[in-house]
């Protein structure tokens, strides 16, 4: 068991190593990406401290809002991130694309039930982490989390938890975490804009509770957020080329990207 664990940390510092080739974020703040919540937190999330993001509502079981604001954070942030958890990953490629968070930089790492905990410690303990993502399916302990608070303190890496099921109940239990969020959903507004014989729901809105802060007040905002929608070169045939078809012409009708989660 414990060579199982060397083993892993070996191959962990190895890929981080290759992934070092950008400079580390300097800044001692993660900025969020808009402009409310940063304005909030005097420039964004504090670095190197551990922050929990819940889902409320029926997301609470998939913890979507809570990845994607997660990965919205960190996509403004270099080096390699580390996302681990008890179960596969059930992350979706597009979904962390259309968040702003290069693919690249993850390293999706699962571990037996019951040693989450033990290698997040082990992951905040290591520098040249930018971040560590812990999927947990069950809250930690303010003893449990106190220690990872001590470990990201020490390295100055970035710990984000997500727990699917602590959002079921009114109140999550007690955390050393610098802040606890809270993501829902907010209702969109209605599109009138568009040639089509009723309203059509506009982009989708976000309703972000800043429950806990150690430093300074909560608060509520709704928010829309940003979805980046990469464009790939695609081969043509030369009569082609810089020549616009029926078949691309521009399409009234508007589109929803899919989810972090797969």
């Amino acid at each position: 068991m414990h060579q199982d664990k060397t083993d892993t940390l070996a191959l962990l510092r190895e890929k981080i190593r290759r992934m070092e080739s950008l400079p580390p974020v300097s800044a001692d703040r993660l900025p969020t990406g808009f402009a409310a919540l940063d304005a909030h937190l005097d420039g964004g999330l504090a670095r190197g401290c551990v922050h929990e993001v819940f889902s409320t509502g029926r997301d609470s079981l998939y913890g979507s809002r809570s990845a994607a604001f997660v990965a919205h954070v960190l996509a403004r942030t270099t080096g390699p991130v580390i996302w681990a958890s008890e179960d596969y990953p059930d992350l979706s490629a597009p979904g962390i694309r259309q968040s702003g968070l290069n693919p690249g930089r993850l390293l999706c790492v699962t571990t037996r039930k019951g040693g989450l905990e033990a290698l997040c410690e082990d992951v905040l303990n290591e520098r040249g982490v930018c971040a560590l993502v812990a999927d947990l399916r069950t809250p930690l302990s303010l003893t449990q989390s106190r220690r990872l608070v001590l470990a990201a303190s020490r390295s100055q890496v970035s710990g984000f938890l997500l727990c699917r099921t602590a959002a079921a109940v009114s109140e999550p239990p007690a955390s050393a975490s610098m802040t606890r969020w809270r993501i829902g959903g907010s209702p969109s507004a209605l599109r009138t804009d568009l040639p089509s014989l009723s309203p059509v729901a506009g982009a989708e809105r976000w309703a972000v509770e800043l429950l806990r802060h150690r430093s300074g007040p909560g608060g509520t905002w709704i928010i829309t957020p940003t979805r980046h929608d990469p464009t790939y070169s695609l081969p043509v045939a030369a009569p082609l080329v810089d020549r616009a078809t029926p078949e691309t012409a521009a399409s009234p009708f508007t589109y929803r990207t899919g989810p972090l989660r797969a």
